[in-house]
């Protein structure tokens, strides 16, 4: 009796439960996990706006894969990538900047030529980004910003002290005195990360010597002691002297320091890159662009050279040693995307690296920019993206050297320039 009951129990709990059995006809096999795609980047702090937002979007879509990103401080990225690439456990993908950067690491990357292809960027792209991300006739990075640095200003602080935006060298010193006479600092400089200095150098040379000049000067085939050069800190020291820019710059951070000095009003502008667009725009901030601030281009010195633009272009690039290259390529293929690159840009402040972004996105303030880059006869990188490494790491502290002793500047030229000499052979 007892057998007959128990074979009878089990009949009618196969039979009810038969549908939900991993062994039934109708059974949905649960679904597969996703693959881990790790990408380590330098958008944090207040740089980080937009790309989180970016991979969001793709982990969302994405039915394989899922991507974490891991923002790492702006300093520490530039002296851990070097050995975090050459490591079996890397991550998949980094951010790095176009330029001497990407250069310098590229027996550590996969070239994304057929990536490159699938995201249909060869006719989306401009030449200059297109260069930027070529290296050996190879693609080894795909874009994702490009910034524009320029003067940036306080409206209300401008119209007060009955300025407007220089266009002259002549013009800049006559705004900056009469800032400087209302107790105004004229020049908010944020040099505590040394990075911030180097856009003087670069300007003055720009506007002094040329694009050319400049480009032999960093591949080391010109000296610093050259004349030239010379000239740069001279112009560059007569305004230290003058008192025009930020007391101690060196203890000053460019964010909390100089950025929050021009929207204060205790400062009336900065030397910075577009990202401050982002900084502004944020939920603290939420200054309109063209409203509270607007920019100008770096004035010109000499009439006879042309007005060369100088920003830096972000982008990404995968590791040779990726643990998931074929996840890490569809993940570039959905971030280079035009919404993807749209999204970077209302967080971070830069200009969509594609040439089909309609005109419209862009605020007015960034359209008349806009404009500006596409007239410009010739890109130039940020100093410390044109040369390697370890010399653009000397010409750093060659700025900050100078910021502290001025007067100093001949000497500190002459050691820098020995250093310079002897890291090119």
């Amino acid at each position: 009796m007892r057998r007959s009951l128990s074979a009878l129990l089990l009949l009618v709990c196969f039979v009810t439960i038969s549908g939900c059995s991993p062994f039934a006809k109708d059974a949905v096999p649960p679904a597969e996990p996703k693959k881990k795609i790790s990408l380590l980047h330098y958008f944090s702090g207040s740089l980080s706006g937009g790309l989180q937002e970016m991979v969001n979007a793709f982990n969302k879509e994405s039915s394989q894969y899922q991507m974490t990103a891991t923002p790492l401080d702006h300093e520490a990225f530039k002296t851990s990538i070097q050995d975090t690439l050459a490591s079996p456990s890397s991550s998949d993908l980094y951010s790095y900047w176009a330029g001497s950067r990407v250069r310098s690491v590229t027996a550590k990357l996969t070239p994304l030529d057929d990536v490159w292809e699938r995201a249909q960027l060869s006719s989306s792209v401009s030449p200059v980004v297109a260069d930027a991300c070529t290296y050996d006739g190879k693609k080894y990075m795909l874009p994702l910003t490009q910034h524009y640095v320029a003067f940036f200003y306080n409206k209300k602080v401008f119209a007060r002290a009955g300025v407007k935006p220089p266009k002259t060298w002549d013009e800049f010193h006559a705004v900056c005195a009469k800032l400087q006479a209302d107790n105004i600092t004229p020049l908010a400089l944020g040099a505590k990360d040394k990075w911030p200095a180097q856009f003087w150098f670069d300007y003055l040379l720009l506007r002094t010597a040329g694009y050319d000049y400049r480009q032999k000067l960093l591949d080391g085939s010109l000296s610093y002691n050259d004349a030239p050069v010379r000239r740069v800190f001279d112009l560059w020291a007569d305004l230290v002297k003058k008192g025009y820019f930020t007391p101690n710059p060196l203890q000053t951070a460019w964010d909390s320091g100089a950025n929050e000095s021009v929207y204060k009003g205790t400062a009336a502008m900065t030397l910075m890159g577009t990202w401050i667009i982002g900084y502004y725009g944020d939920a603290e901030h939420n200054w309109q662009p063209g409203e509270d601030y607007d920019y100008f281009a770096f004035p010109t010195i000499d009439e006879n050279i042309p007005a060369y633009t100088l920003g830096p272009i972000d982008g990404l690039v995968l590791s040779k040693n990726a643990l998931q290259p074929q996840g890490a390529k569809e993940a570039l293929v959905h971030l280079t995307a035009l919404d993807s690159l749209k999204t970077m840009s209302r967080g971070s402040g830069a200009f969509v690296p594609r040439s089909d972004v309609p005109a419209a996105f862009y605020s007015p303030m960034q359209q008349r920019m806009a404009a500006e880059l596409g007239a410009t006869p010739r890109w130039a990188f940020n100093y410390d993206l044109s040369t390697p490494p370890a010399i653009a790491n000397a010409g750093l502290v060659l700025f900050s050297e100078f910021l502290e002793f001025p007067d100093q500047r001949n000497e500190l030229i002459t050691r820098t320039a020995t250093k310079i000499s002897r890291l090119w052979r």
